[in-house]
């Protein structure tokens, strides 16, 4: 049995070389060609740490690290992922030992859905988190949509940024009682706090009576090192479903479009899982194209049966 405890500031640089030396066969057959997986940046990993450090464990062997797990909770809605074995060290027990840790910090909430998202082209993968009790749900599809030209209808909704902390405070709250609608206890908040906190992108709100209704926070920068930004990345995009329906869900997502534009990019990708069909109808509407696919499972009993609704919830992750 291999050492687990929670990841320390110390192991950062430790996890980005795990990390990079776990992935790169995969990276190296996807791309047809012989150059390793560029490494995460030490500010994306620390990001990560930030927003669940009780939920991030490495395991150690004579002292050193071989692998790692990184854990994220929204409220009522958590999920494991990224996580690496080195490769020599794989087909050990580590990656269980792993998982059984994140699992136990994610199951501290009771009631929580607890998800992860993987590849659906790797069988192995596929077959130890059903084994570990996960089961199938739909594909999250990434949609991309050129720039290169200022989105029709062009607008500057409310930046994080821009604004003063008692309205970011209040912006929080409501916010949190427009996904707590979306699914009970659901809560965004750290993903804005931290994208803010690291300087990772910027997050646009989407008021009405000047209450906030809508978000989308959006990373500007590239998580892997060497590498240049080049396109807008959605980490979460949603509506109130109070609120919800085509000019609002237009004006949120046309603000996310501008705002990446006007950092100088050409590119903005979204994420949308294919139970919400109505917002992916849109989006395809509105000439987005699909570029590629993760397969969501959730741990069996911790949700109900596969549904299909007309929410605005447009995230990379799981649950």
């Amino acid at each position: 049995m291999s050492s687990i405890r929670t990841m320390q500031e110390d192991d950062l640089d430790r996890v980005i070389e795990i990390e990079a030396a776990a992935f790169s066969a995969w990276y190296k057959q996807v791309r047809g060609g012989e150059e390793d997986i560029p490494r995460r940046t030490r500010t994306n990993v620390r990001s990560c740490l930030t927003k669940d450090p009780e939920g991030c464990f490495v395991a150690k062997e004579d002292g050193r690290a071989v692998g790692f797990i990184l854990s994220r909770t929204w409220g009522g809605v958590g999920w494991f992922g990224t996580f690496s074995v080195l490769p020599e060290w794989q087909g050990q027990g580590i990656g269980k030992q792993l998982v059984a840790a994140s699992l136990g910090y994610l199951r501290r909430r009771p009631g929580r859905v607890i998800g992860l998202s993987t590849m659906p082209e790797s069988p192995y993968n596929l077959g130890l988190y059903l084994k570990l009790g996960f089961q199938v749900r739909h594909l999250t599809l990434f949609l991309s949509k050129s720039l290169e030209q200022p989105p029709e209808g062009a607008v500057h909704l409310p930046r994080w940024s821009e604004t003063d902390p008692a309205t970011q405070e209040r912006w929080l709250a409501e916010l949190r009682e427009a996904s707590d609608r979306i699914h009970p206890g659901l809560d965004y908040s750290k993903e804005i706090v931290v994208t803010a906190q690291y300087d990772q992108g910027e997050t646009v709100v989407l008021t009405e009576d000047g209450r906030a209704v809508g978000m989308a926070v959006v990373w500007l920068t590239s998580g892997r090192q060497g590498q240049e930004a080049a396109y807008g990345n959605t980490q979460v995009l949603a509506l109130d479903p109070v609120h919800t329906d085509v000019d609002r869900f237009r004006a949120l997502l046309t603000g996310a479009e501008s705002m990446v534009r006007a950092h100088g990019l050409e590119e903005i990708i979204v994420p949308v899982n294919g139970r919400h069909t109505w917002a992916l109808g849109q989006l395809l509407r509105w000439d987005y194209r699909v570029i590629r696919a993760m397969l969501r499972m959730v741990l069996a009993g911790t949700d109900s049966e596969p549904t299909l609704d007309h929410h605005v919830n447009l995230v990379r992750w799981a649950g």
